[in-house]
C-alpha cells in the first residue's frame, strides 16, 4: 500500500494550493460586494472575537496552549485591540473610487491585492490573527493564517467563530482560512510563495523569511523599545504607566518596554 509523505515538498505545495485556490474563488465573489457589505463582514470578524463568551474561551485557550500571558489581560487585549482597529476603520472607504483630484486629474481607485498570507505569533494567537483578518477583508482580500504551532488551536477556534458569523450574513467561509495541522515552516514558506501579499508578525526569523519569499511583504519583528525619561516627563504618572505596560499580559506584547533610560536631571526623582 502506498504511503503519503506529508513532509515532501510536493505534498506540502499541493496542500497549500488546496487553500489558495478556493481563497481566490471566494475573493472574486467578495470583490462584487459593495462598501456596506464589506463593512458588515469586518464587523462580523470583530464580533467573533469580542463577544464576551467567545473572548473568554479564546483567552483561556491561548494561555493554556502557549503558556504565555494571563487570561484577564488576554481578554482585555482581544477587546481593546480589536475595538481600536474597528474605530480606526469606521467610515473609511476601501473599494471603488476613493478620491478624485480635479487639480491634478488623478483619480484613486482601490483594488484588492488578492490572497494575503498572515504569519502570526504565539504571544497573541487571538488578537493578532483577528486584526490581520479585519485589515485584509476591509480591503477586499482573502486571507490565510499561518499561526505559530503553539497558537494554532486558538486561531482555529477563532476561525470557527468567524465562519459562524459569515454563515449568518452570507460571506463565503473560504475568504478566511488557516494552514492545517501540523503547522510547519515548510508549509508557511509555501503559503508565502503562492500568496499575493505577506503580512508577517513575530520573530526576526519569520520576518526575514517573509521578506525573502519572493512575494511582496510587510514585516513587524521584535519591538520592546527603550523608554527615555527626561525633564519633560510627568514623574508622577510615568512610573505607574511604565510598570502597567511592562507587566500587562506578562510582558508578552511587543509594546512592552524593554528598558528605561533616565536623564541624570530627573534620575533621583524618577527612582
Amino acid at each position: 500500500m502506498d504511503t503519503i509523505n506529508r513532509s515532501s515538498p510536493e505534498y506540502i505545495t499541493q496542500s497549500v494550493l488546496q487553500l489558495v485556490q478556493p481563497a481566490r474563488t471566494a475573493q472574486r465573489l467578495f470583490s462584487t460586494f459593495d462598501q456596506q457589505r464589506i463593512d458588515q463582514a469586518v464587523l462580523a470578524v470583530g464580533w467573533a472575537i469580542m463577544e464576551p463568551e467567545r473572548n473568554r474561551q479564546l483567552a483561556e485557550l491561548a494561555v493554556a496552549d502557549t503558556g504565555l500571558g494571563n487570561v484577564p489581560d488576554k481578554i482585555r487585549k482581544n477587546h481593546r485591540k480589536t475595538m481600536g482597529l474597528l474605530r480606526d476603520l469606521d467610515g473609511v472607504k476601501s473599494t471603488g473610487i476613493i478620491r478624485c483630484d480635479a487639480n491634478s486629474g488623478i483619480t484613486e481607485i482601490a483594488r484588492a491585492g488578492g490572497v494575503v498570507a498572515a504569519i502570526t505569533p504565539s504571544t497573541n494567537p487571538g488578537a493578532t490573527p483577528a486584526n490581520k483578518i479585519i485589515n485584509a477583508i476591509k480591503c477586499g482580500n482573502a486571507i490565510i493564517v499561518a499561526p505559530s504551532p503553539k497558537g494554532a488551536g486558538t486561531s482555529r477556534l477563532l476561525l470557527q467563530f468567524i465562519h459562524a458569523e459569515f454563515d449568518r450574513i452570507g460571506v463565503p467561509r473560504d475568504l478566511v482560512q488557516m494552514l492545517p495541522d501540523p503547522i510547519s515552516k515548510a508549509a508557511t514558506a509555501a503559503l508565502m510563495q503562492h500568496a499575493d501579499l505577506v503580512v508577517a508578525t513575530g520573530s526576526q526569523a519569520n520576518v526575514r523569511m517573509a521578506h525573502t519569499s519572493g512575494t511582496p511583504a510587510f514585516g513587524v519583528g521584535a519591538g520592546n523599545v527603550t523608554v527615555i525619561v527626561d525633564e519633560s516627563a510627568d514623574l508622577q504618572a510615568a512610573p505607574s504607566l511604565i510598570r502597567q505596560s511592562k507587566t500587562f499580559d506578562n510582558a508578552t506584547s511587543c509594546s512592552s518596554e524593554n528598558s528605561v533610560i533616565i536623564d541624570a536631571s530627573v534620575y533621583d526623582a524618577m527612582l
